[in-house]
C-alpha cells in the first residue's frame, strides 16, 4: 500500500467516522427522549424500549450492539466476507458512540429549553424540533457515510438481503422497513397495560423519514435543483449559439432519427440550474418552434458541470 492509498483510506474513514457521530448525536438528543421513530435499528431500540428499559444496565446502545451484531453476522453469511468487512466499522461504532453519550451527557440537555416539554407527554412544538434538528444530523451524519463508501450497518443489511433473495429494488426495500417501523411505533402497548395508538408520534416520524432521505441526498450527491434539458431539432448550431449566448452553458450534440418519418435530426442536450430552464423554454420557441424538447430533473452532475462554451 503506498502512501496516497493510505491517506485516502484515513480520509474516508474520517468522514465516516464523523456521519456516524452526527448520526446518533442526533439519534440520543432528539429521537430517543421523545421516542420518535424514523427507522433503522435505532428506530427499533426505541419500539422495544419500553420492555428493555426494565433492566438498568440494558441501554438502547447496548440494545443495538446486539441486533447490529446479528444482523453482521447474518450479512457475513448470506451476503459475502466482502459486505461483512466493510459493514462492521460503522456499525460497531454506531451503539459505541451511543454507550459513551450515554454515561457521560444528559440526554435531555437541548430538549429541557423548550417550554411545553414533558417527558411522559411531548408536546407539539418539542416534536417538531426534535423532526427539525434529527432531520438536519441524521440526514447529513447518513449522507456523509454513503458519500464516502460507507454503511450505517443494522437495518442496511436487512434491506440487502430483501433486495437480493426476493428480487426487490433496494430503494423500495429501505421505504418498506423504515415506514413498516414508523407505524409499529405509534403503538403504546409495548411494556404498558392499556392499549393506544400516537398519530402524532407517527405523523412526525413520517415527516423526519422524508426530510431525512431529502438531506441524505443532498449531502451524497450534492444533489442542487438542476434540469437537463433534450432538444430535437433541425437547426442545432442555432439552438447552440443562442444557449451560449443568454445562459453561457455547455452543450451536447447527438445525431438521431425520427423512427416516423426516417428524417435525421440533431439532439442537443444541455445541463443547466432550474432558474435556467424556464429561460430556456422561451429561447428555444424564438430559435425553431418546430424544435421537439423535453426537460427533466437531474439529481447528481459528475464532471465539469461549470465549464462554459464546450462542445463534447
Amino acid at each position: 500500500m503506498n502512501k496516497e492509498f493510505v491517506k485516502k483510506k484515513i480520509k474516508q474513514y474520517s468522514y465516516i467516522s464523523l456521519g456516524v457521530i452526527v448520526m446518533a448525536i442526533g439519534f440520543y438528543f432528539f429521537l430517543s427522549p421523545v421516542a420518535l421513530c424514523t427507522g433503522g435499528v435505532m428506530g427499533l431500540s426505541i419500539i422495544f424500549e419500553p420492555l428493555y428499559s426494565r433492566l438498568s444496565w440494558f441501554t438502547p446502545s447496548i440494545f443495538i450492539y446486539f441486533v447490529d451484531i446479528v444482523c453482521l453476522i447474518v450479512g457475513g453469511l448470506l451476503l459475502g466476507k466482502e459486505f461483512f468487512i466493510k459493514t462492521i466499522y460503522a456499525s460497531l461504532l454506531s451503539p459505541t458512540v451511543v454507550f459513551i453519550l450515554e454515561r457521560t451527557c444528559d440526554q435531555y440537555f437541548f430538549l429541557r429549553t423548550i417550554s411545553d416539554f414533558d417527558v411522559s407527554n411531548p408536546g407539539t412544538s418539542t416534536y417538531i424540533v426534535c423532526t427539525v434538528v434529527s432531520i438536519l444530523l441524521i440526514g447529513f451524519g447518513i449522507g456523509i457515510a454513503i458519500k464516502n463508501h460507507g454503511s450505517t450497518g443494522g437495518m442496511d443489511v436487512i434491506q440487502k438481503i430483501l433486495s437480493k433473495y426476493l428480487h426487490i429494488p433496494l430503494s423500495k426495500t429501505m421505504y418498506l422497513t423504515d415506514w413498516v417501523l414508523v407505524i409499529i411505533a405509534g403503538f403504546s402497548f409495548f411494556g404498558t397495560n392499556t392499549f393506544g395508538y400516537n398519530i402524532e408520534r407517527v405523523l412526525f416520524g413520517s415527516l423526519a423519514v422524508i426530510g431525512t432521505g431529502y438531506v441524505t441526498d443532498l449531502i451524497a450527491l450534492n444533489a442542487k435543483n438542476r434540469r437537463t434539458a433534450y432538444i430535437i431539432t433541425t437547426m442545432p448550431t442555432a439552438v447552440r449559439d443562442v444557449i451560449y449566448t443568454n445562459l453561457d452553458r455547455g452543450v451536447t450534440f447527438t445525431d438521431c432519427v425520427g423512427a416516423y418519418t426516417g428524417q435525421g435530426k440533431t439532439m442537443v442536450i444541455c445541463t443547466l440550474d432550474k432558474n435556467e430552464a424556464y429561460i430556456l423554454k422561451d429561447l428555444i420557441l424564438e430559435v425553431d418552434p418546430n424544435a421537439f424538447s423535453f426537460i427533466t430533473s437531474c439529481k447528481e452532475v459528475v464532471g465539469e458541470y461549470v465549464a462554459k462554451r464546450k462542445i463534447i
